[in-house]
C-alpha cells in the first residue's frame, strides 16, 4: 500500500517536478526566441530598405543661420534644420535626430549648440535650432579681426544624426565665407580723419620777438617771421593687439614752411570712434613711437619730418558694437556699422609760446559705414570707408 501510494519526486505527478521543469524549459528559451523576432525584424526592415520600401531619411541646414533676439544680454543665432523621411505611413522607424551647430568667427566659436530627440514625421518637415553668441569671446576674435586686416571669415558648421533602427546617418554641412577681404574700414576711418589735419597752420610774428637762437642768417632785414606747420598727409596703422588693448599708430608727414624751427613731437592729441554711437576708442594723449621724432627735435625750416604718435585703447566696448552691428534697430541696418572717427593734434609755438592745433577750432570727423553678410541672406559685404590718397611722390 505503502509503496503503491506513493509519489516519486520525479514521477511528474500533478504537483511533482516535471511540470517545473518543463516551464523552466520555456522560460530559458525565451531569450532565444525574442532575439529571433528581433533580427527577424531588423531582416524585415533591411529587406524593406533594399527594395525601397522605406529608406534613411536625410537632413540638412535650410540656411547657416538668422539673428534672433538680440538684446544687450544676449545675441541669439536661430538655426533652421531640414529632414525628407521618405517612409510611408506606418512604417514607424522610430526616427529621432540630433543637431549640433557652431559659428566660427576668424577661427574663434562664438556659438555653439545641440538639439537632439527631434521627432522626425513623415515627408519634409523644419525644425530651429537656437543658440546665443558667447561675448567672453568677441574680444578673442576682434583680436583675430585686426590682424586679418579686417578681413572677416565664416565656417558654419552642423552635424545632423537621424537615428533608425537600422543605424546613424550622420549629414554633415560645412558653409564658408569670407568677408571685407578687400577693405579694412576701422583703420581706413581713422586713416582718413588724420588725413583731414592735412593744409598749412602758419602765424606771422615780429622778429624782435623771436629768440635770437631761432633766428637764421637767411632774414636779412625782415621784420616779420612766419611760423607754423604744414601737414602734407596723415594714416593711421594698426599697432599691437590683445584682448584688451588695441594699439594704433598715427602717423602725419610734417613740414616746416616756416623761418624759425618748430618742435617735431606733438604736445597732445585727442581721438576717438563711434561705431554705431558706441564710443569704441577714446584716447586724449599717446606716446612718440621709437624712430619718430624726440621730444627736444625739431623740424627745421624747409624741412619735412614723419610724426608717429601710438595711442593704446580699451577693448571694453567691443561686445557693446557687436552687438549693435546686427541689431536692425541699432544702427543703418543688420549687419551694418555707421562709423564716425575723430582727431585733433596740438603742436606748440615756439615764437609765442601758444599752440597749433591741427585743425584748429575742432577735432575732424570723417564719417563712414560698413555691412557684413554673417547671417543675413542677399547681402553683400561692402565699405565706403576708404583710405586717404597718397599724393605722387610721397
Amino acid at each position: 500500500m505503502s509503496e503503491a501510494g506513493s509519489a516519486d519526486p520525479g514521477s511528474g505527478g500533478p504537483n511533482g517536478g516535471s511540470g517545473g521543469s518543463r516551464l523552466g524549459a520555456l522560460v530559458a528559451t525565451w531569450p532565444r526566441k525574442i532575439g529571433v523576432v528581433l533580427g527577424g525584424f531588423v531582416g524585415l526592415l533591411v529587406v524593406l530598405s533594399v527594395l525601397g520600401i522605406i529608406g534613411a531619411p536625410s537632413a540638412g541646414l535650410v540656411d547657416r543661420g538668422d539673428w534672433g533676439e538680440v538684446t544687450d544680454e544676449r545675441t541669439e543665432i536661430v538655426t533652421t534644420v531640414w529632414v525628407d523621411n521618405p517612409n510611408p505611413v506606418g512604417v514607424s522607424l522610430g526616427n529621432t535626430v540630433t543637431a549640433e551647430y557652431d559659428i566660427v568667427l576668424n577661427g574663434v566659436v562664438l556659438a555653439e549648440g545641440t538639439k537632439s530627440d527631434v521627432e522626425v514625421p513623415k515627408g519634409n518637415s523644419t525644425t530651429e535650432l537656437r543658440t546665443d553668441v558667447i561675448n567672453d569671446r568677441l574680444a578673442a576674435w576682434w583680436v583675430r579681426y585686426v590682424r586679418a586686416d579686417e578681413t572677416v571669415a565664416l565656417d558654419a558648421n552642423a552635424t545632423v544624426n537621424v537615428n533608425t533602427p537600422l543605424g546613424t546617418v550622420p549629414h554633415d554641412v560645412h558653409r564658408e565665407r569670407t568677408m571685407l577681404n578687400e577693405s579694412t574700414p576701422v583703420i581706413d576711418a581713422l586713416s582718413a580723419s588724420v588725413n583731414e589735419t592735412s593744409g598749412t597752420y602758419t602765424e606771422s610774428a615780429s622778429a624782435s620777438e623771436v629768440d635770437d637762437s631761432l633766428l637764421g642768417d637767411t632774414l636779412g632785414d625782415s621784420d616779420t617771421v612766419t611760423v607754423g606747420y604744414e601737414v602734407e598727409r596723415g594714416w593711421a596703422t594698426w599697432g599691437e593687439v590683445s584682448e584688451s588693448e588695441t594699439t594704433v599708430r598715427f602717423h602725419m608727414l610734417v613740414h616746416n614752411p616756416g623761418d624759425v624751427p618748430v618742435p617735431a613731437a606733438p604736445d597732445g592729441l585727442g581721438v576717438s570712434i563711434d561705431m554705431n554711437d558706441v564710443r569704441t576708442f577714446e584716447a586724449e594723449s599717446g606716446e612718440l613711437s621709437a624712430g619718430s621724432a624726440g621730444a627736444d627735435e625739431v623740424i627745421a625750416p624747409g624741412e619735412t619730418e614723419e610724426v608717429t604718435y601710438t595711442v593704446t585703447m580699451d577693448n571694453g566696448q567691443v561686445d557693446d558694437w557687436f552687438t549693435s552691428h546686427v541689431r536692425e534697430d541699432a544702427g543703418p541696418g543688420a549687419e551694418a556699422t555707421a562709423v564716425s572717427a575723430q582727431f585733433q593734434v596740438v603742436f606748440e609755438n615756439p615764437v609765442t609760446g601758444g599752440e597749433f592745433r591741427f585743425p584748429r577750432d575742432s577735432p575732424v570727423t570723417y564719417d563712414c559705414a560698413f555691412q557684413t553678410a554673417i547671417l543675413v541672406d542677399d547681402q553683400n559685404s561692402t565699405s565706403t570707408c576708404e583710405p586717404p590718397t597718397v599724393p605722387s611722390g610721397n
